[in-house]
């Protein structure tokens, strides 16, 4: 159930891969922004289905809702159990064995997953592999580009109304995962609609990867606006490209000045070194990381502590581990362990070591990982967080000839 049936090649009188791009292209360029079904109605055509439905994943990667030329179609559905969810989940092309064929085809921006493009064919006969997977490539390439001028996509994604608190903080994510030869990052806020202070961002930047988690104190706009200014703080120095130490003490300045005395914001500040696989960081308050290794838990790296930002005080230690290929680095916020079940008992660190130990053994992607992280909290929780919680992934893959 699993591929493209038959993976056929364009025979006579068919649309080639190269035309089919050139085509869907040309048209793009003459749709007015937000005219996203149009181009899956076009893809449709190119491809030889009969029809299709895209289906666009929700910002807590929980749910799917449609998307057509009238906007968001309905009620959103559960990813999770659907054949479309598997798809999504394993990033794998599923159709169907009988007649008429139905294509599941999941759509990612590089590595984070969008959703999912569901085509009608009449028979195998009709699938073309060679032309579906070059001309879906660019389909979500112009659906990312289409976004940033209409609202039709992030309206297609909101299975529930959203706070605009959670509304600003989701605006200062980088994409919640990405890929590459030597490293592989998920991250994820919860709850998606109601994020408050929790918030994380990463860049690559040649042989390194540096990144930042951080929690402001408090709940809403206000702890938004102050994980904001460090978040931005801390991208400055980056993009300056200060080390660590330097990036901590202006971030810190910025939420002091800004916000008074009693105001403050943990976080992790840190950069892996690809080649070498040295991981570098700065605990700023923050609860420490959980490494992950050769399939077993290997306990927290630990970091003297400085103050949090916004307190004052010097850069107590910097610490550093060589990471091994293969190797799972979880930062997280205190909400992850701290959320309780209806009975009062914690998430805790035993149970989120365990998942992230099975996780690994079972080889699932980091960002398929934190999905269902995310997602057994919400569970053992039952009835909403009682805390913001977010995790960022790193698997450091080390030299893509020995992975």
């Amino acid at each position: 159930m699993t591929g493209i049936p038959g993976s056929r090649t364009a025979g006579p009188g068919r649309v080639d891969a190269a035309d089919g791009v050139v085509r869907l292209v040309e048209m793009a360029a003459r749709l007015e922004p937000g005219s996203l079904s149009e181009l899956v109605a076009e893809v449709c055509e190119i491809v030889g289905a009969s029809g299709g439905r895209l289906f666009v994943a929700d910002y807590g990667l929980q749910r799917f809702r449609q998307l057509d030329s009238n906007g968001a179609v309905g009620e959103s559905q559960l990813i999770e159990g659907t054949v479309a969810g598997r798809a999504f989940a394993t990033g794998e092309v599923i159709s169907s064995m009988e007649a008429p064929v139905v294509l599941w085809v999941p759509l990612t921006d590089g590595t984070e997953r969008l959703g999912v493009l569901e085509f009608d064919f009449v028979s195998a006969d009709d699938v073309v592999g060679d032309v579906v997977d070059p001309v879906i490539a660019v389909l979500v390439l112009l659906l990312v580009t289409h976004s940033r001028y209409s609202d039709a996509w992030n309206r297609a994604r909101r299975a529930k109304a959203m706070s605009a608190a959670a509304e600003a903080q989701w605006a200062l994510l980088p994409p919640l995962a990405c890929t590459t030869a030597r490293v592989a990052i998920g991250g994820i806020l919860e709850p998606a609609y109601e994020i408050g202070g929790d918030s994380f961002d990463y860049a690559l930047n040649g042989d390194r990867f540096d990144f930042a988690i951080v929690d402001a104190i408090g709940h809403g706009m206000a702890a938004v606006l102050m994980s904001g200014a460090a978040i931005n703080s801390l991208r400055n120095d980056r993009r300056a490209d200060g080390d660590l130490a330097a990036a901590y003490r202006h971030a810190d300045q910025v939420i002091a000045e800004h916000f008074g005395d009693s105001y403050y914001v943990t976080g992790q500040i840190g950069t892996l070194d690809l080649t070498t696989g040295m991981l570098t960081w700065l605990n700023a308050g923050h609860v420490p990381p959980m490494l992950v290794r050769n399939g077993s838990f290997c306990g927290e790296l630990r970091c003297a502590p400085s103050m949090p930002m916004g307190l004052g005080g010097p850069v107590v230690a910097i610490a550093t581990e060589a990471l091994q290929t293969g190797d799972r680095v979880l930062f997280y916020t205190d909400g992850i362990t701290e959320s309780k079940a209806p009975d009062g008992t914690h998430f805790g660190p035993d149970r989120l070591a365990d998942f992230l130990v099975r996780a690994s053994l079972d080889r699932v992607p980091a960002a398929e990982t934190v999905r269902r992280l995310a997602a057994a909290v919400i569970a053992y929780v039952g009835q909403g967080l009682n805390d913001d919680a977010t995790m960022l992934l790193i698997d450091y893959r080390g030299n893509a000839a020995q992975v």
